[in-house]
């Protein structure tokens, strides 16, 4: 009765639900519709693009219409969660801080609207699972915030740029880190002399990535992690996206590498929002040097860059960790949309909730957290 009732006040009010399929035309309209509105990285048309040319999934537009014009679209894509054909965002377990553009600041989607639609489009679909999105993006509340049925279970962290680079700073105990810094580039000096590069062409790209790829494994093996670059269609889909993002007049993924004494010695790669630069990944090698911080020597330069831009946050993206918190005061918590749409997907949901409360009481708690990172290790 209420989903009816819903679909009663939509449907006066002129509003409609399509689901296009991702083909050459349909990636053009989001593309014009997206491109000028606040997004998260996985809504980025490049991304979705890139994302479906890489890893065989079939997209889709979902277009929320007021009289015929588009006022809202989510970039989707199908694929298997838990064994279930699902609709979720592109780019998987590296979808974070997911937020679809819209065209009207209270703009809203209706639940019921939402999965009648899948139903009639898509039939084989199971599961709605829209997973880590931004409450809020550029000033703008997210338009699938009503239908949140959880938490994230892991917060993102960001350091306000309020105040310029100073204000970071001075946030962020300058005087400790100015003092750093300067012996860092004294030991970089001695190593060789030290560069920060932005590789550009594919040869840098794709020399920069490897050494990543080698960086980040052994990291998630001495962590008894599961790689989650490990796979060839993530690692030709993180390649691919940022050769592409050369060409895009806004550059909107970067890849930025410290190299001391002809070696790369620490890497991020970065998506440039609305409001925001966002470190999507980074690594540092394991060598001499690792005692000289590069990590931090980089990121100080990354924060540097974004209030240069005049940007109000710079965000470390989802992973609390200690290195985060010394820059960090804003923790951000995401939430997730799943809606089982079949009878099996209505026990997984709650299978998968039970799951997500329990690592969000494991990792509220320092103790609790610290000791399963060390069983984690020992596996």
């Amino acid at each position: 009765m209420v989903d009816a009732l819903a679909m009663a006040r939509t449907a006066k009010a002129g509003l409609k639900i399509e689901i296009e399929p991702a083909g050459p035309g349909a990636l053009a309209r989001y593309r014009d519709f997206a491109t000028h509105r606040a997004k998260g990285a996985p809504q980025h048309p490049l991304w979705f693009e890139t994302w479906l040319g890489e890893s065989g999934e079939a997209g889709h537009i979902v277009w929320e219409k007021r009289n015929g014009e588009p006022i809202a679209a989510l970039p989707l894509v199908e694929t298997r969660i838990n064994g279930l054909p699902a609709l979720a965002f592109a780019g998987g377990t590296h979808a974070n801080g997911n937020f679809c553009p819209s065209a009207e600041p209270d703009a809203k989607i209706s639940g019921a609207m939402l999965t009648n639609a899948v139903r009639q489009s898509l039939p084989q679909v199971a599961l709605i699972s829209l997973e880590r999105q931004h409450p809020v993006l550029g000033g703008q509340d997210n338009i699938l915030a009503d239908l949140a049925t959880r938490t994230s279970p892991n917060l993102a962290l960001a350091a306000s740029l309020a105040g310029g680079f100073i204000g970071v700073l001075e946030r962020a105990n300058g005087k400790k880190r100015a003092k750093k810094r300067r012996v860092q580039a004294r030991r970089f000096e001695e190593a060789g002399g030290s560069v920060l590069r932005k590789p550009a062409s594919a040869e840098e790209i794709a020399d920069v990535l490897s050494a990543f790829f080698r960086l980040k494994s052994a990291r998630f093996e001495r962590a008894g992690i599961a790689d989650a670059f490990a796979a060839p269609n993530i690692r030709n889909f993180w390649r691919a996206l940022l050769e592409a993002s050369q060409h895009e007049p806004d550059r909107p993924f970067t890849l930025e590498a410290l190299v001391v004494g002809d070696k790369v010695r620490a890497i991020t790669g970065s998506s440039h929002l609305f409001d925001r630069t966002v470190c999507e990944f980074g690594a540092i090698e394991d060598d001499e040097l690792t005692s000289t911080s590069p990590g931090e020597y980089l990121a100080y330069s990354n924060l540097e860059e974004a209030c240069a831009k005049g940007l109000p946050l710079y965000d470390f993206s989802v992973g609390d960790e200690a290195y985060k918190r010394t820059w960090c005061e804003v923790e951000i918590q995401h939430f997730d949309v799943v809606i089982p749409i079949s009878p099996s997907a209505r026990l997984a949901v709650l299978g998968s909730n039970m799951v997500t409360r329990a690592k969000q009481t494991v990792k509220s708690n320092p103790r609790l957290w610290s000791m399963a990172k060390a069983i984690r290790r020992l596996r």
